[in-house]
């Protein structure tokens, strides 16, 4: 018999099918959830789809439920995403070093309070517009890890540069704001492709934990910036 329907057996010569108690087919049935079976002795049950889940069903998923995990494994799954975080922390490290350090110390001339005001903004502007550029860059131009690492790299660059012509002042007009635009695209670029590749690297059942927790690791950047 049915183990969720009942129904009979009806045979008409040598051809059989299932009719359920509701008078549907079996192909009825299939359609309401359930697989109709016929075991070895001649007997029907009838299966949930949701226990078909076998090798032969190519949406099968073998899904690990993060909830799950103890407090050890969920930290041993935030340090496997070092290679993702490392460069989220240094670049928001560095760029947010540059506007709250080494831009406020520049100015045409930089004993005028108001000239250093002006830099300021002005840098910060043209940083936005590189961040926005970049960020809208994420569905046409996908960096690969080393380039995601290359970009930190090259921010810690600009920050010296920048706090090097705060010192020295051997380069000291307007035209220092193309490179707070490239710091703008480099750190844009470094917080769209951390978690695209994030989402393209990690398994389905990981995604969602790897992507939050990878969030921290930029706040964790600007933090030390303005620390220091």
């Amino acid at each position: 018999g049915f183990n969720k329907l009942s129904g009979r057996k009806v045979g008409v010569g040598n051809d059989e099918h299932v009719e359920l108690s509701s008078g549907r087919s079996e192909e009825d049935g299939l359609q309401s959830g359930y697989k109709v079976v016929q075991s070895d002795e001649g007997s029907y049950s009838s299966i949930d789809d949701e226990n078909l889940k076998s090798d032969e069903n190519p949406h099968r998923t073998d899904e690990l439920d993060v909830m799950t995990l103890t407090a050890r494994e969920r930290f041993h799954l935030v340090l496997s995403l070092w290679p993702y975080m490392v460069p989220l922390f240094t670049v928001y490290f560095a760029e947010y070093a540059l506007q709250s350090g080494a831009w406020t110390a520049i100015g045409f001339p930089v004993d005028d309070a108001k000239a250093r005001n002006k830099f300021y903004q002005y840098s910060n502007w043209t940083y936005q517009i590189g961040v926005f550029l970049s960020r809208s860059s994420g569905s046409i131009f996908h960096a690969s890890l080393p380039v995601l690492w290359l970009m930190p790299f090259l921010q810690l660059l600009n920050l010296g540069l920048f706090i090097a012509v705060a010192v020295t002042h051997f380069w000291y007009d307007w035209s220092l704001l193309t490179m707070s635009f490239f710091a703008g695209l480099l750190g844009g670029g470094v917080y769209v492709n951390a978690f695209t590749r994030i989402s393209a690297d990690m398994a389905d059942d990981k995604k969602e934990f790897a992507l939050s927790a990878s969030s921290v690791a930029d706040s964790f950047g600007i933090m030390l910036a303005n620390v220091c």
